[in-house]
């Protein structure tokens, strides 16, 4: 009897002996992934444009291009960084990869270049000369990342879908061979990590492109204006780096040796073979998107050109400032829906601004997001120009989380002014600046909500970003409108419907303005033929209605006090002091119909303490996005 209690005593002490290792093991581990969670951290730079004829005796309105038989004919110079009418020179972009070498060189996992490494101006020249400067780019970020790989991504400003197979050439010691086959065909690709979960898919957005489309007046004056023959005696002479030699960029007679292609104005629709190896881009996408999620892996989608549309282009033009076409968008849209439980990134550039977007589910719940890079080029046509910027941002590099990202500027003033490239933090993501706990759907469509309100901080701070600190100017009205429903609609209907909404709803809260010298000119009649009504307001202040224990008590709720109302009402108008700075909150009738109904329409706001106001996402899918600080109509 002793010998089996002893056996059972053993047993639980050895049983308890175990489950307590067990736990204590639990506990560990349970700690244990966050300690050593790797973080990585990766650079993301675009549109850099460089311009080999970039002079400092150039003409700001040219281009900074000099010519001997052309005076100029603007008072200021061009900096040795570059000028905000112009694009890149060499210099600009060899300060930009120093900076990125000194800060974040060697401890970098990958490097994203999202596209558009040549200037505007050099879309007359031969394919042979294009791919020249873009080798002389490609050899500049070797030089800074000898030990990491570079993600190019093809801009529209890169070269023709002919030119595949030769830039595949150019780029092939950063991909892999798996990469370079559907590249080499499309100019698209997928990286799949051996040491992390992580994914990367790189998109041709040049397929995505809406046919048929005008080139920008300013686009078209560029490529008529560049010289023949320029030539350059600066100090400063925009030297570029070519098979290991330097070669002066203004007499190696790269412009002059070069004839006109003229491009007809306009964007050159897909070629069929060139439609065919677009829908197999589409089929080849989903198929990776598919294999990634069966396989349990996490995903960075990067482009150059972003779905929706362009929150600088103030204003509701059909489609007049989309990047993709309406059926490409939706098309993207729709997989990005599908697939957000794995995309952990979208990154793009094209823009030229700092900006995001969100993409709701078909419920209204925002899966995922978009950044928006600025570029490295100050010069953007049409809407503005920006300070040079590039992005470092630091993520989990296994899971593809990103956890902050650091956004560097250059001032290009102070950097000609005192002859010295100074790129500096400009802010972070999350710990300042926004205040985000996280970068996730859901923080960032908060912080979007934020910016329906014209007045919050937050969206000064957005704004001055947006430009990479530029433009120092208040964005309020149809400004702040554009922003927050490019960011917030990326379907071409819905920032239709969005912005539609919004300007009607401004417009009506300053429709009475017009009738204010109407009002004074009625003033007069108004106290004639409501003579009744004046009387019987003066009386009921004259006269007490009751009496309660001896001291007089009025009725405040029978007409002489709607009358009240009524004159008030209309010295307010006349003085114009209701005039809302922004769209009402609530819902609020101040339609005067005649002078001799003003008493009743008076008395209905008076009375109508029960009016709800319908918020604007009632009427916009999805229905839960933040509403504008609007109503539509009183129920």
């Amino acid at each position: 009897m002793e010998n089996s209690k002893m056996a059972l005593q053993r047993t639980l002490t050895a049983t308890f002996s175990i489950t307590s290792i067990i736990w204590i093991w639990l506990l560990i581990a349970a700690r244990v992934p966050t300690a050593r969670a790797k973080i990585g951290y990766f650079w993301h730079i675009t549109d850099l444009h460089f311009d080999p004829a970039y002079s400092t005796k150039g003409d700001v309105l040219r281009s900074c291009w000099y010519s001997e038989h052309h005076q100029g004919s603007s008072r200021s110079v061009p900096g040795r960084f570059g000028d905000y009418n112009c694009d890149s020179p060499w210099s600009l972009l060899e300060s930009a990869t120093q900076a990125m070498r000194s800060r974040q060189g060697d401890n970098v996992e990958f490097v994203l270049w999202t596209g558009d490494g040549l200037s505007h101006s050099t879309r007359r020249s031969l394919e042979s000369h294009r791919l020249d400067l873009l080798r002389n780019i490609t050899e500049l970020l070797g030089r800074t990342f000898p030990s990491q790989f570079v993600f190019p991504v093809l801009g529209h400003e890169d070269g023709q879908s002919g030119n595949f197979r030769r830039l595949g050439e150019l780029w092939r010691h950063w991909l892999p061979l798996e990469a370079l086959q559907t590249f080499e065909k499309g100019g698209y690709y997928t990286i799949e990590q051996t040491k992390s979960r992580l994914r990367i898919i790189v998109l041709n957005t040049n397929f995505m492109r809406q046919e048929h489309t005008k080139l920008t007046p300013s686009h078209s004056a560029a490529i008529r204006q560049r010289p023949s023959n320029p030539t350059d005696s600066s100090e400063h002479t925009n030297y570029y780096y070519h098979h290991r030699n330097y070669y002066h960029g203004s007499n190696n007679g790269y412009y002059s040796a070069v004839p006109a292609m003229d491009t007809g104005g306009q964007t050159r629709a897909l070629s069929a073979a060139e439609s065919h190896e677009s829908q197999r881009q589409w089929e080849w996408l989903e198929a990776v998107l598919a294999k990634s999620q069966a396989n349990k892996e996490t995903v960075y989608i990067v482009g150059h050109m972003p779905p929706g549309l362009d929150e600088r282009q103030v204003g509701n033009a059909r489609n007049g400032h989309s990047t993709f076409s309406e059926n490409n968008n939706s098309r993207y849209i729709k997989l990005v829906r599908a697939y957000s439980s794995i995309i952990q990134g979208q990154f793009f550039g094209h823009l030229h601004s700092d900006s995001f977007r969100i993409v709701y589910n078909l419920n209204g719940d925002p899966v995922s997001w978009i950044m928006i890079a600025p570029s490295v080029t100050p010069r953007k046509m049409n809407v503005g120009a920006n300070n040079p910027g590039m992005r470092l941002y630091k993520f989990e590099t296994d899971t593809g989380q990103v956890l902050d990202y650091t956004q560097y500027y250059l001032d290009l003033d102070q950097a000609n002014s005192v002859s010295e490239p100074v790129w500096q933090a400009e802010y972070n993501l999350t710990t300042q600046y926004y205040g985000l706990a996280e970068v996730t759907a859901v923080a960032l469509h908060n912080l979007a909500e934020r910016f329906s309100n014209a007045d919050d901080p937050l969206l000064a701070k957005y704004y001055r970003a947006n430009s990479v600190r530029y433009v120092s100017n208040h964005c309020d009205g149809l400004c702040a409108l554009t922003h927050y429903c490019a960011i917030t609609r990326l379907g071409y209907s819905h920032f239709r419907e969005c912005m539609d909404i919004g300007t009607s709803s401004a417009s009506a809260s300053r429709a009475q303005i017009p009738h204010r010298p109407l009002l004074v000119l009625l003033l007069p009649l108004l106290l004639v033929f409501q003579q009744p009504c004046l009387q019987g307001l003066l009386g009921a202040l004259q006269h007490p209605s009751a009496t309660h224990r001896g001291r007089p008590t009025h009725t405040w709720s029978g007409a002489p006090i709607k009358c009240l109302g009524v004159v008030l009402y209309i010295l307010s108008r006349v003085v114009g002091r209701l005039w809302p700075k922004r769209p009402p909150t609530g819902c609020q009738r101040d339609n005067v119909s005649s002078v001799v109904s003003i008493c009743e329409e008076i008395s209905r706001i008076c009375d109508n303490s029960s009016t709800v106001a319908s918020p604007l996402s009632n009427s916009m899918p999805p229905t839960n996005f933040p509403p504008l600080s609007t109503c539509t109509n009183c129920t």
